[in-house]
């Protein structure tokens, strides 16, 4: 799985034990790269071995914008479906704007699916509220 992703850093970066929060050169973590690559399958792996989908990088991105900046739909789907899990807030209306905009012209199920989650996300976010 590491050589066929084109994974630029040694191995023991996805090894079982290996911390996907740990700072590298330049101040990134493991799943900035993968979110910026549209690396789904690194990503869910990452994240299923305790990633931190809420850790942005020095330049303020977090793992979502690198995801939706790579265009990847799957790997956004990731990203929104484990903040949703942590209680995080919705994204603002640019944000919203952003991922409506890139995944526009995707298959109508992924369309579909894609405004379905921010309408679950946005239930989430209400109830918690109180």
């Amino acid at each position: 799985m590491i050589k066929a992703s084109g994974w630029p850093l040694a191995a023991e970066q996805l090894a079982p034990g290996a911390d996907f929060n740990a700072r590298l050169e330049g101040g990134l973590v493991p799943l900035h790269w993968a979110c910026a690559a549209g690396k789904a399958s690194l990503v869910k792996h990452m994240i299923e071995h305790g990633a931190d989908v809420s850790d942005a990088a020095p330049d303020g991105q977090t793992p979502l914008t690198l995801a939706l900046q790579a265009g990847n739909f799957q790997s956004v789907m990731l990203v929104i479906d484990r903040l949703k899990v942590l209680g995080a807030p919705p994204p603002d209306d640019t944000l919203r704007q952003r991922l409506t905009t890139t995944f526009r012209e995707s298959h109508t199920d992924a369309r579909n699916r894609l405004q379905q989650t921010l309408k679950d996300w946005d239930r989430i976010a209400k109830k918690a509220r109180g």
